[in-house]
């Protein structure tokens, strides 16, 4: 069976359920994507606030994140390749291993602007862009309503798969 669901992020998922598990659910095996240039923009920026934040070590967040087990970096670069490489308006598959990988990407950055780690990735940011603080709020609030959006259908898609979780 396969699932078309559009969201408002100019992003379209199908979902393809053809993984039988659990006492007779299906859960789905991976998802479809095609790929815009937002969504490329997008993810190169999450990939990249990631591999910030997670090389600062001497944060206690990134610490914790490390201990049970929620970075790795490896893995969100060849993800982020993966995406750079697509062509624009071109179909994409994920593995559900990369969909667990970019939720768990989107909502470590996320929660990394909650914390001490954040303050200093934007000082750097906003240094190297040479942007102002009121720019980078813009920028950091449009990326974090794109990640609460992708997430909460993430979760929602996959809530009832016992790997997701």
């Amino acid at each position: 069976m396969r699932l078309e669901i559009r969201y408002s992020t100019n992003l379209v998922l199908i979902l393809h359920e053809n993984s039988p598990n659990m006492e007779g659910k299906i859960f789905k095996d991976s998802i479809e994507i095609t790929v815009s240039e937002e969504l490329k923009l997008f993810i190169r920026s999450m990939a990249s606030s990631y591999h910030f934040v997670f090389q600062q070590e001497k944060y206690d967040f990134v610490q914790r994140a490390m201990q049970i087990d929620l970075v790795d970096l490896n893995g969100v670069a060849q993800l982020a390749q993966r995406f750079a490489a697509q062509r624009a308006k071109e179909k994409m598959e994920l593995s559900k291993e990369e969909i667990y990988l970019l939720y768990t990407m989107m909502e470590m950055v996320c929660r990394s602007f909650l914390h001490d780690v954040g303050d200093d990735y934007k000082m750097i940011a906003m240094k190297v862009n040479q942007i102002s603080e009121q720019k980078y709020n813009e920028v950091r609030s449009t990326e974090l309503l794109i990640a609460q959006t992708l997430l909460q259908q993430l979760k929602s898609d996959f809530d009832e798969d016992p790997d997701f979780g």
